[in-house]
């Protein structure tokens, strides 16, 4: 009598169970598929300059290399591409201020690493191009020219890489 009972038992909680996991499955999969373009996009990360930082490929210039041949940090690159920013932007020098919402995003101008937000830096006047990224945010680029003496600020709002809603549609019981 027990067994039957305990079969039986089973068997119920199997066909009440089983659909809602296969819902929450689809669930997931799909928050999962309609986030793709979004992940898509926060997974084309810029690469961190490595050794070639400005004056170093002649071996001219300090190094931010440790003695113990370890590459540089972050910081180090972002100080010496700014450093670099500095040096050549001549007389005339431009300035461009960029801000963030979040603040501490990561900024590249022109493929080089230069730092977090808020940044102030002094450029030459030109093309340039502006990309920011922060954890979990879409990333953003923005392209501008600058004339002599110009002072540009650059507002970034970045987005979430993620999906603020989802709409999940639970299939009809008609018969």
């Amino acid at each position: 009598m027990l067994l039957p009972t305990f079969r039986t038992f089973a068997v119920l909680a199997f066909l009440l169970v089983a659909p809602s996991i296969a819902l929450g499955q689809a669930a997931v999969e799909y928050g999962h598929l309609a986030s793709g373009s979004a992940g898509a996009i926060s997974s084309v990360k810029p690469t961190m300059p490595s050794a070639n930082l400005p004056g170093s490929a002649s071996g001219s210039g300090t190094s931010s290399r440790s003695s113990s041949g370890s590459s540089p940090s972050p910081e180090a690159i972002a100080k010496a591409n700014r450093q670099f920013f500095q040096t050549h932007s001549g007389p005339n020098a431009a300035g461009l201020s960029v801000h963030s919402v979040p603040d501490n995003a990561a900024v590249w101008i022109d493929g080089k690493f230069v730092g977090p937000t808020p940044l102030d830096l002094k450029l030459a006047a030109g093309h340039h191009q502006v990309l920011v990224r922060s954890p979990n945010m879409q990333q953003s680029m923005k392209e501008f020219d600058l004339t002599p003496k110009q002072v540009l600020p650059v507002e970034f709002t970045l987005k979430s890489a993620y999906p603020s809603q989802m709409i999940l549609q639970w299939p009809s019981h008609k018969q």
